[in-house]
């Protein structure tokens, strides 16, 4: 079960890093917290957690 779990979490993660690269370069600065709250999906905080995280990494990546 765990290894099922872990495999889900990880695929939330992913969509959260695919929504952040959909966003256009131009759009980026116009992000705050609550923009990228009202962008996640997920009700559960874990699972919230997850997406944010993903999405966050892509900007991250994005920046550098």
């Amino acid at each position: 079960m765990k290894a099922e779990s872990d495999f889900r979490l990880s695929r939330i993660q992913a969509e959260g890093w695919n929504a952040a690269r959909r966003i256009p370069v131009a759009n980026l600065a116009e992000l705050n917290e609550k923009a990228v709250e009202a962008l996640n999906p997920y009700s559960e905080d874990f699972e919230r957690i997850r997406w944010s995280a993903g999405f966050n990494n892509a900007l991250a990546a994005w920046q550098r």
